[in-house]
């Protein structure tokens, strides 16, 4: 079996760990910076390395026998330039995001990556959108190929929408930060508030923004109404989502530039049935047709949000169809193995195959 060294930002839970550890027909080491980046102990194995304790790249990979380099973030790409220098393996790097823009980047940014462009094999965007992207930095179009996060669709079991339940209960989920757009969604929530008086809206997550975030809601005067969570258990974020009307993806970009690819809760809420709204944005009408698998609208636009969440409270009849389609698509193109399938196909692509 072949092996692939993965260097990623950090271990956790969230750092697409079945692209790194679940690739069909190859092994793998998951690598990191230093130690301080290993935050969750749980995952650590014998097949987890620190970066910086690595002396001899030739002699290592000699030893582990691998056979491919993928960084997990553009900036990581340009971190083991000097290692696949040595080594002569072919590297590949994700582009998740931000990295595939100037959004809030380091002096010489774009002549790291543009030294990436010419020397890396492959780029791996999470979208179209980002792919685009990278053309436009001066990426090659022959060196990209597209690796959209998959849904694990033995997790996330579907549930027809109950438009019976007098509920009217909206989640939202992800990191407390600009691009997720939460400040937007609240701002529309308080628009619609005295017309839906049972409606509920919670936030899950944590971040830079949640001071912030709490005090806009004391200023809307969301009352009782919303509720901003985060360090919740995974069995506890699924008690949510099981318990979801709505879910609203209210991404943009940011003031620094920052974006999306395409939120992973998103297609978690369409893999389970949930309803869903988001908005124009990066990637996500890749995920979602308007008035097909969902509602979006235009970023940023408070009265949009406000007109979408309304529409969709009024139209519960509606919700079967938007779910069904919804679910369909990420059967269709988001489901996790599929991708990890096409994921190892690339690398056989750069390797020759068996």
């Amino acid at each position: 079996m072949r092996k692939a060294l993965h260097l990623n930002l950090r271990v956790d839970p969230t750092q697409y760990i079945s692209q790194i550890r679940n690739v069909p027909g190859y092994d793998y080491i998951h690598l990191v910076r230093q130690s301080k980046f290993m935050l969750d102990m749980s995952l650590l194995n014998d097949k987890v390395y620190y970066l910086d304790e690595i002396f001899s790249p030739k002699e290592y990979v000699k030893r582990n026998k691998i056979s491919l380099l993928h960084a997990h973030h553009g900036q990581l790409g340009v971190l083991l330039l000097p290692f696949k220098d040595e080594t002569k393996l072919p590297l590949v790097t994700s582009i998740r995001g931000r990295d595939a823009t100037m959004a809030n980047q380091p002096v010489g940014y774009l002549e790291n990556m543009k030294m990436l462009f010419e020397r890396g094999e492959r780029f791996f965007p999470v979208c179209n959108y980002l792919a685009d992207r990278l053309i436009a930095l001066g990426c090659p179009p022959e060196k990209i190929r597209v690796l959209y996060g998959g849904v694990d669709l033995d997790q996330f079991h579907y549930r027809a929408p109950n438009i019976e339940s007098s509920s009217q209960n909206i989640l939202s989920m992800g990191r407390l930060v600009e691009k997720k757009g939460h400040h937007i969604l609240m701002q529309a929530f308080q628009k619609i508030k005295d017309k839906f008086p049972n409606a509920t809206l919670t936030i899950i997550g944590g971040g830079e923004m949640e001071e912030q975030l709490r005090s806009l809601a004391v200023q809307l005067e969301l009352g009782d109404s919303f509720r901003l969570l985060n360090h919740l258990h995974k069995s506890q974020v699924r008690e949510q989502m099981a318990n979801a009307d709505l879910f609203v993806a209210a991404s943009l970009v940011a003031s620094n530039g920052d974006v999306e690819g395409i939120p992973n809760v998103l297609k978690e809420a369409m893999a389970t049935g949930i309803p869903v709204v988001s908005t124009n944005h990066a990637g996500i009408p890749e995920l979602i047709m308007n008035d097909k698998e969902g509602v979006l609208v235009q970023e940023n636009n408070v009265d949009a949000l406000a007109g979408a969440l309304e529409w969709m409270l009024e139209n519960k009849a509606l919700w079967p169809y938007y779910s069904a389609n919804a679910r369909a698509k990420i059967e269709q193109a988001f489901d996790l193995n599929q991708q990890l399938l096409k994921q190892a196909s690339y690398y056989d692509e750069l390797l020759g195959g068996y």
